[in-house]
């Protein structure tokens, strides 16, 4: 099966409500982990980037059409249930969502993610020691 390298990028306001998304997809609750600031800058944090290598052309699809239409994706367990996220409040966080995806070569994976971040006015939070 071919897999489809995706990057994905939420802005923080919706970070906690996209984690919850991705919780009910099955995936990690911390799904966007990574912090990111304005190119330039140490802070603050303006977005949260999370990166899957292993996407397969039907997952990629589905968080593309999260990204662009606010599409729900298939769940486990119903919206608004047993303390899965409501749909409303899904589709809500999903505008400050976007998926950057690439099949074929890549230089490297790091390359690709800093052109992705360079291109949008990000770069990763300083880490502090």
């Amino acid at each position: 099966m071919t897999n489809i390298p995706c990057t994905m990028i939420v802005l923080a306001a919706n970070v906690d409500d996209m984690n919850r998304v991705f919780d009910a997809q099955g995936r990690t609750l911390n799904t966007f982990g990574r912090a990111l600031v304005a190119a330039g800058t140490t802070g603050p944090v303006v977005a949260r980037l999370a990166h899957d290598g292993s996407g397969t052309p039907a997952l990629e699809a589905e968080w593309r059409a999260m990204s662009t239409d606010r599409d729900l994706p298939a769940i486990l367990g119903t919206w608004g249930v047993d303390g899965v996220i409501s749909s409303a409040d899904a589709q809500a966080a999903m505008a400050g969502f976007t998926v950057y995806s690439v099949g074929g070569i890549q230089e490297t994976t790091m390359e690709w993610v800093n052109g992705i971040l360079s291109g949008r006015g990000y770069a990763f939070e300083p880490e502090t020691l």
